[in-house]
C-alpha cells in the first residue's frame, strides 16, 4: 500500500501543477487546501526538494514550486523518491535488490518471477503518468 506520506507528497505536487503555475505557493496554503499538517509537510517537501522535484524560494513571496515541468515528473518517480522500489519482493527489485534468503533457486523462482512481471508493469503505468496528466484529470473531475 501506498504511504499516506507519499499521498500527501502526490497531493501538494498535483495542486503545485495546478495552483502556482511556476510561482512559488506557501507551505501554509499548500497545507490548508490539502489537509496536510504542516509540519509533515515541511518533511515533506525537504524530501521532494532532496529528490530534486520540488525548489523553494525564500521570502514574502516564496514557497515552493516544481523543479521540472509538470510533464517531466511522473507518479514513478515521486513514488520511488519516497517509497523507494516499487517492487513488492526485495529479490524482484531493480535498484534496492536482495536475495530472499529462503529461496531455493533464485532463476526458477515462480514468486519472484510473479513480483518481477508485476513491478515491471505497475512502473511502467506509473512512469507514464506525468503530473500534468493528473492535474488535468482533476480538473476536468471538478468541473463536471
Amino acid at each position: 500500500m501506498l504511504a499516506q506520506k507519499t499521498r500527501y507528497a502526490l497531493r501538494s505536487l498535483l495542486f503545485l501543477v495546478e495552483e502556482g503555475g511556476g510561482s512559488p505557493v506557501q507551505l501554509a496554503r499548500i497545507a490548508e487546501t490539502q489537509h496536510v499538517p504542516p509540519k509533515y509537510l515541511e518533511l515533506i517537501m525537504l524530501d521532494l526538494k532532496r529528490a530534486g522535484l520540488v525548489k523553494s524560494a525564500r521570502g514574502p513571496k516564496g514557497g515552493y514550486q516544481l523543479a521540472r515541468a509538470p510533464d517531466q515528473i511522473s507518479f514513478g518517480e515521486v513514488v520511488r523518491s519516497l517509497e523507494g522500489p516499487i517492487a513488492l519482493v526485495s529479490c524482484a527489485s531493480v535498484n534496492f535488490y536482495a536475495p530472499c534468503g529462503d529461496c531455493q533457486d533464485e532463476a526458477s523462482c515462480a514468486i519472484r518471477r510473479a513480483f518481477t512481471i508485476l513491478r515491471d508493469q505497475s512502473t511502467a503505468v506509473l512512469d507514464s503518468i506525468s503530473l500534468a496528466q493528473g492535474a488535468g484529470w482533476e480538473q476536468r473531475l471538478g468541473q463536471e
